[in-house]
């Protein structure tokens, strides 16, 4: 049953899937007639004739009043304190201890219960530095990996990147995200990651290499865009994707050898196996519970993980492409695929306009399949086939954005490290 929070989150949503709509109609033949409006709307809030003023700094602060003011709420009011269920933020805050005290920070206790954390050295270092500050200082941390993306996609989106960044500053996937739970803002590491590997092979292929690699042990798919994107570097490809997978791997050996299987089970093992829900048609399976058991999804979508990376690797034309197009395809071929992982999808808006309409559709699906189909009326009312109508829609347009990246990609020209 639908209550306050639900209003509230589908009202949030509904304006921002709105406003995002504007913003791509105000470049399309059919926002003709909306352009003067929205100048005009815009002259009144600045107080200038020109829109010059519309950087990345203005976008960073408006998502950065809403991520404080919900965070300090949640904060304030006990909604992240102890509940029945657990608490993910007194999970992550507890791990940033037991990192200090020298205990495992993967697997520690909160609320009477064992919480689990799923997230591998990059991330563990961020969640042990905001610790330190207690819970405000976890979200501050995180909050700061979040907002990065508004700079980071003004820095790689190329000449058109006022409109690019008001796009992402304004999509579903980014601010209801990283508002809405603390899941959403450190899997926004993902998005971020990649941007700052972009950003810095402009002033050297190795160096975003090796920091794309660090960063990724976060989360491990994360170096798939990062391999895949060093494929197409105009210099050293070979060298920048095994110095990216060099560093991912030494750091999480030296994780392994330092916390043992428990790190090894927790990040990566039972992360490769997870089966909670999942926004793709493998969530149609998952509601029905006739996914097939045993490790044959796994061989599956591991064989078809290595399939598209080595494609994009050999077939890609530009790093911002190539990282675009494993994100999606990743999107495809995972059994997991909740709405916080679509923020990982953030870098496709920095491509095409076709790109950006594709991607405003998988927004508005996916963010009305988790809130409504499958958080109401599938898990509250049981009744799952519109959670699973939306599975196939969602999937479908993903396999659209997925072939127009692709051919967006194979008719581009080779450039620069962060050319689209």
């Amino acid at each position: 049953m639908a209550d306050w929070f639900n209003a509230v989150t589908w009202s949030v949503l509904g304006a921002l899937a709105a406003l995002n709509l504007v913003v791509l109609l105000y470049r399309s033949r059919w926002g003709s007639r909306l352009r003067p409006w929205v100048l005009r709307a815009l002259r009144r809030v600045s107080g200038r004739d020109d829109l010059r003023w519309l950087d990345w700094q203005p976008l960073l602060a408006a998502a950065g009043i809403a991520f404080a003011c919900v965070s300090a709420y949640g904060i304030v009011s006990g909604q992240y304190g102890c509940r029945p269920g657990g608490s993910d933020p007194i999970t992550l805050l507890n791990s940033g201890k037991a990192f200090w005290a020298g205990h495992s920070p993967f697997v520690v206790s909160q609320c009477g219960h064992t919480g689990e954390i799923p997230y591998g050295f990059a991330a563990i270092l961020l969640t042990a530095l905001g610790s330190l500050g207690g819970m405000p200082g976890v979200y501050f941390v995180w909050g700061l990996v979040a907002l990065s993306i508004i700079p980071l996609s003004w820095a790689v989106a190329g000449p058109d990147r006022r409109y690019a960044t008001v796009f992402v500053g304004t999509s579903v996937l980014f601010v209801p995200i990283v508002c809405s739970q603390i899941d959403g803002t450190t899997n926004a590491i993902v998005p971020a990651a990649v941007l700052l590997s972009l950003y810095l092979a402009q002033r050297g292929e190795l160096l975003g290499a090796a920091i794309g690699g660090f960063l990724s042990t976060a989360r491990f798919p994360n170096l798939l865009p990062v391999v895949g994107e060093t494929g197409a570097f105009p210099r050293r490809r070979f060298l920048s994707a095994a110095l990216a997978i060099g560093v991912f791997a030494g750091v999480t050996g030296l994780t392994y050898l330092w916390w043992g299987p428990q790190f090894l089970n927790t990040v990566i093992l039972q992360q490769l196996g997870r089966r909670s829900f999942s926004l793709n048609l493998y969530g149609i399976l998952l509601l029905s519970n006739s996914l097939p058991s045993g490790l044959g999804i796994e061989a599956v979508q591991a064989a078809l993980t290595l399939a598209l990376l080595a494609a994009v690797f050999f077939g890609a034309r530009t790093p911002l492409g190539a990282a675009a197009i494993v994100l999606v395809g990743f999107a495809l071929i995972t059994p997991f695929l909740s709405f916080t992982i679509l923020i990982w999808l953030l870098p496709v808006a920095l491509l095409g306009m076709r790109a950006k309409w594709w991607l405003w559709g998988v927004a508005l699906v996916g963010s009305f399949n988790y809130d409504l189909a499958l958080n109401v009326w599938a898990w509250d009312d049981g009744v799952s086939w519109p959670s699973m109508v939306l599975d196939i829609v969602l999937s479908a347009l993903l396999i659209v954005l997925f072939v127009e990246l692709w051919r967006h990609e194979r008719a581009s020209s080779p450039a620069g490290p962060t050319s689209s």
